[in-house]
């Protein structure tokens, strides 16, 4: 294209310019709708592309940017509106009647290109019948667009000129993209607006991309807007690693706490959810990965909100058991004993402690308890075969000492 509007005069003086190749004027037509220049524009279209033939409409719509990039396809008033160019876009939708929604090769619209541009060209396309929710050939629409750029003007013009606020597409719902680029205002907006902050798409909600995202203002407006943690902790459960950091806990917690930004009847839930499906499932990753430090420093974190689960003071004991403290592994299979005493599992994990501590007799105890509550637990019989054996051995030492 030419940047030269005097250079683009030039293919209408018919003296120099008698037959103007199609690369040339369409370079000369479109760089006239990039820059506004409507005289030029005018006498480019009606006297050399349509040539004086009284069908100007259908010559500037058959007009197509062709070279392959993101521009291919193209028409004149995608060009214009993308740069603002008002009068441009009047004379094309006004004068010449140019099907306002033109869509280019990824089915983009002009009105999808307006929304980059914080002019008026928007919002004359939207006057003049844009279609709104008009979505691209991925399925995008243009509040996609504005929430993923963090437009709050053009998101809040969209809305009110009626555009739906929870399109879905390939990447959720506009509330999701918001979230995942961490665009506090952009999500205020459509909260504001009743976006479903609990829409399920591909498997997460906006929450949980707020969460990968990383943004503390954006989890903790979902979370004062009503967002469920149970998805949330559906998918750590799965996703630990990813979904479930001490950032996120934090946030949280730090809400929770504090009895701010957090419905009342929703703080034991939280806490619950989370400590259940977040450190549980991290700290479970971590016993697998034989972290048994860490795997202990998780299960004390969910103990301190969450101090009746059996199940975490008999995960607590392993990992005692794995580093060698018999002591403490023993006062945590004490206490889950005490908890659910008809446990298999809390009589067992009382005889692997007191194994580790020598006190055979005891151990042996504790398996025969465990098998005669699950008499095919075959782990829980080769252990008190074992302590058995461990016994019989150390009192014949005994003897023999004696």
């Amino acid at each position: 294209m030419s940047s030269s509007t005097d250079a683009m005069a030039s293919p209408c003086s018919h003296d120099q310019f008698d037959e103007p190749d199609r690369g040339t004027v369409l370079n000369y037509i479109f760089q006239a709708a990039s820059d506004d220049e409507l005289s030029i524009f005018k006498e480019l279209v009606t006297i050399i592309l349509d040539n004086g033939r009284g069908r100007p409409k259908e010559a500037i719509e058959e007009l197509r940017v062709e070279d392959v990039g993101q521009l291919e396809g193209f028409s004149a008033l995608h060009i214009a509106a993308s740069k603002g160019s008002l009068e441009v876009c009047r004379y094309l939708v006004e004068e010449l009647l140019v099907d306002v929604d033109l869509v280019d090769k990824e089915g983009r619209t002009p009105l999808l290109f307006a929304t980059y541009h914080n002019g008026g060209t928007a919002e004359y396309l939207l006057d003049h019948g844009a279609n709104q929710d008009k979505a691209d050939h991925d399925g995008s629409t243009l509040l996609h667009y504005a929430a993923e750029l963090g437009n709050c003007e053009m998101v809040e013009l969209l809305l009110a000129k009626g555009a739906y606020v929870d399109p879905v597409s390939a990447c959720g719902t506009p509330l999701h993209v918001a979230a995942g680029k961490g665009h506090y205002g952009a999500m205020k907006i459509l909260l504001d607006h009743n976006a479903d902050y609990n829409k399920m798409v591909n498997g997460v909600t906006p929450l949980i991309v707020a969460t990968d995202a990383k943004s503390m203002k954006c989890i903790k407006l979902l979370v004062k807007a009503g967002a469920n943690l149970k998805e949330a902790a559906a998918y750590t459960t799965l996703h630990a690693e990813k979904v479930v950091s001490d950032y996120f806990l934090n946030c949280i917690m730090e809400d929770v706490d504090a009895n701010r930004d957090v419905p009342f009847d929703q703080g034991p839930m939280l806490k619950r959810e989370i400590v259940t499906s977040g450190l549980i499932s991290r700290g479970s990753n971590s016993l697998k990965n034989k972290d048994y430090v860490v795997a202990a420093k998780l299960y004390s974190k969910a103990m301190v909100l969450d101090p009746d689960d059996a199940v975490l003071f008999s995960d607590r004991s392993l990992c005692w058991l794995q580093l060698g403290d018999g002591k403490t592994a023993l006062l945590d299979a004490n206490r889950c004993r005490k908890m659910r005493p008809h446990w298999p599992k809390a009589c067992h994990r009382q005889g692997e402690a007191l194994m580790l501590l020598k006190d055979y007799e005891g151990a042996s105890e504790r398996f025969w308890d465990g098998l005669k509550l699950d008499p095919v637990d075959t782990d829980i019989e080769d252990a008190l075969r074992e302590a058995m054996k461990s016994l019989k051995t150390s009192r014949s030492w005994s003897m023999r000492a004696n």
